[in-house]
């Protein structure tokens, strides 16, 4: 059988089972899983007690003498440890701590359910020896000195190890201690073993308490009693087989509701079916109407391909006109550019100008430097004229010092010298007066070749400088005939679009008679629209039937508050309802104020579909 041939009753109190026995046997898992976590716990705290009480035992048998007083009364009867009889081995190891808490951890074991182990690498008792797994165990304790306790909490058994260490306050030493306190003077305690003279601390042996799973749930079953476990399995059971009843009892009127409504919205659903037909009909006359629609939208359409004709026209004249354009602004820049050459050459001719200027005034300065050195020529002849004077005079001085010496010429000997030296003074400077005579006469011819060279080169400049000038007036000149001729075609073209336009305007036209004819034909569509809107009010009235009919499901749904909120709202679904129906459809009274004007964003819509 399918699952969706099954009422909403069956499937909704079948999940209801299934998710109950689901969540029954989860809880059921997870109890028995923390139960056992509970009771794996609570039998390690039971074996922390129970060496808590042997750890007890031990230190109150120390604190009551332990050994010395059997030491004192034992080695004053006999002389040697095989002469005592197992009462007396008996009663001396009832003195022994170790051997107090085995003997209590031993005989509570049976009642406790428990199992008592003393297990160690070299114990007097061979039964106490360590097996390989307890052996892991001791060297544990072994080689952590401050380790206290082990738990072993992963198979069926739970076990806690702790260690047995020597210690001096127990009395530990006087059997195992240093063979020299031998009480027998042997070298052997009290009971005749050797004693190993071991140190406080010393590792003797490791007691366990260990108790099975299985061993303890037995006891509980055993005194009567059930198991947590079991208790909350029952209970998970019995609320597994209690909730679907429940459910079917509280379910049963409301899927009853349900089904009176969902055969209400059956029916209303006929009723807007029947209102559908009658929409339909009014529908093909629309369709009818708008057959002729289209046949006048199609003359329309071959007005307007003409249209487009002539727009393309217009517009391949439109884009000759904007090349046109485009070339003239090119020309009309490269004139712009030929005057701006023009004016740049005629400026180099004005610099060229400003040029020759500055050469002449540097010849003028040259000039000044001639007249210069004429004067420097003038002082050195000055100086000539000076000497020549000064030599007359001493000529004359050595006239008078030759008259006056007679014999004696000395002095005018003094004279001679230095009419000498005026004469040598005298002819050095004639020299310099001829050299630079010879240099200002040189500088000078320089001077003028450099100035004539000059001036010609500023000249040839200045000339080709205007050659240039007349050659860029040419092109300005060629340029602007250009500009004319574009301009000429330019106005041609303009003509060209200006006959496409009254070409343009008799199309539009023709559009116009084509949309007087679907006037007439939207007029025509507005009379069919009446009776489709009598229909659409036959179905606003089912639509606000099967409002009714959904608000009492939403009271039955959500509450009769949440009906109560949502009272005079329309449902989602009318809501969608009324969105699909088109605009045409909605009241009478639109019809009656419908404007035809083609203007309209809703005429035009409609003209567009």
């Amino acid at each position: 059988m399918k699952i969706s041939s099954l009422s909403f009753k069956t499937k909704l109190i079948g999940t209801v089972t299934i998710s109950v026995i689901v969540c029954g046997l989860i809880s059921i898992f997870g109890a028995l899983y923390f139960c056992d976590r509970e009771m794996r716990t609570g039998l390690i705290e039971k074996s922390r007690i129970i060496h808590g009480r042997l750890d007890v035992a031990a230190k109150y048998v120390a604190e009551q003498g332990g050994l010395q007083p059997m030491i004192e009364k034992f080695t004053a009867q006999y002389s040697d440890p095989s002469l005592l009889t197992d009462e007396d081995r008996q009663v001396i190891l009832q003195q022994v701590p170790i051997y107090a808490a085995m003997k209590i951890g031993s005989e509570g074991a049976h009642n406790d359910h428990y199992n008592f182990r003393v297990f160690s690498n070299e114990p007097r008792n061979k039964k106490n020896v360590a097996t390989a797994e307890e052996m892991a165990i001791f060297e544990k304790f072994e080689k952590d000195p401050k380790l206290e306790e082990i738990v072993e909490n992963e198979s069926d058994f739970v076990t806690v190890y702790r260690p047995v260490r020597l210690t001096a306050s127990h009395g530990c030493f006087t059997c195992h201690g240093n063979p020299s306190t031998s009480p027998w003077k042997n070298g052997k305690d009290i009971l005749g073993y050797q004693m190993e003279n071991w140190k406080e601390g010393k590792l003797h042996g490791v007691f366990a308490v260990s108790n099975d799973i299985e061993v303890i749930a037995k006891a509980e079953a055993q005194r009567g009693g059930a198991s947590p476990e079991v208790l909350l399995s029952l209970i998970i059971l019995g609320s597994g087989l209690l909730i679907p009843i429940l459910t079917y009892v509280v379910i049963n009127g409301p899927i009853n509701v349900l089904s009176r409504i969902a055969n209400a919205l059956s029916q209303s659903g006929q009723n807007v079916n029947e209102a559908s037909d009658n929409i339909a009909g009014s529908s093909e006359a629309l369709s009818q109407a708008s057959t002729e629609q289209a046949a006048s939208l199609e003359e329309t359409a071959a007005s307007l391909e003409e249209i487009s004709s002539m727009i393309e026209k217009a517009l391949e004249s439109a884009d000759m006109t904007a090349n046109s354009s485009q070339n003239s602004q090119k020309k009309a820049e490269e004139g712009q550019s030929s005057v701006n050459q023009m004016l740049n050459s005629m400026n180099e001719i004005s610099q060229s100008n400003a040029d020759i200027m500055k050469q002449v005034n540097a010849s003028n300065q040259q000039m000044s430097d001639i007249v210069h050195v004429i004067n420097e020529i003038g002082n050195k002849t000055k100086v000539i004229n000076e000497i020549v004077f000064q030599t007359k005079l001493l000529s004359f001085n050595a006239s008078v010092e030759a008259a006056r010496a007679g014999e004696h010429g000395k002095g005018f000997a003094v004279v001679a010298e230095e009419v000498g030296n005026l004469a040598q003074m005298s002819g050095n400077a004639a020299k310099e007066i001829t050299t630079m005579l010879e240099s200002s006469i040189s500088k000078v011819e320089q001077i003028a070749q450099s100035t004539k060279s000059s001036v010609e080169v500023l000249i040839n400049q200045g000339k080709q400088k205007v050659e240039s000038g007349v050659s860029v007036a040419k092109q300005c000149s060629e340029v602007l005939g250009e500009i004319v001729q574009n301009v000429s075609e330019v106005s041609k073209l303009s003509q060209e679009i200006s006959e496409a336009c009254k070409e343009q305007a008799l199309g539009v036209r023709e559009i116009n008679k084509a949309m007087g004819q679907l006037d007439t034909v939207t007029q025509n569509n507005t009379s069919t629209s009446h009776a489709t809107a009598s229909s659409a009010e036959q179905l606003a009235k089912q639509a606000r039937d099967l409002n009714s009919a959904v608000e009492e499901l939403v009271g039955l749904v959500n509450g009769k508050r949440a009906s109560h909120e949502e009272r005079g709202k329309p449902s989602n679904q009318v809501q969608a309802l009324s969105r699909d129906l088109p605009p045409i459809l909605s009241k009478t009274s639109e019809f009656e104020d419908f404007p035809l004007d083609r203007n309209d964003p809703r005429f035009s819509d409609r003209r567009a579909g």
